[in-house]
């Protein structure tokens, strides 16, 4: 098991283009953050660099590597990877988020 965490300070990724959105979001998380706005962008990707922080060969993966989504119950999961657990808490200023690769 391996763990990874990571904080953004929010005002560091207002007003981004819409080539970095690419970089960071899949397509179906594009039509999450149009309806759920900016925090949406700063929760995906912060968990997205804690999970690769967690993962042995970071330089192995990218952001779209990793789909996030969002359950009924508004719990974010990551739709490609059941193995590995998240969670993202925003505040006013900062996002951050955690990470846990359970072992398969």
């Amino acid at each position: 098991m391996n763990i990874g965490c990571d904080i953004v300070e929010n005002k560091r990724l207002k007003n981004k283009s819409q080539e970095f959105i690419n970089y960071v979001l899949t397509k179906n998380e594009q039509i999450e953050y149009k309806k759920r706005g900016f925090l949406y962008l700063c929760g995906r990707f912060a968990v997205k660099e804690a999970i690769m922080k967690a993962l042995p060969d970071t330089k192995k993966y990218n952001f779209l590597d990793f789909e996030i989504l969002t359950n009924n119950d508004g719990s974010p999961y990551c739709v490609n990877y059941k193995n590995i657990k998240i969670s993202i808490s925003h505040e006013k200023t900062t996002t951050m988020a955690m990470a846990i690769v359970l072992d398969n």
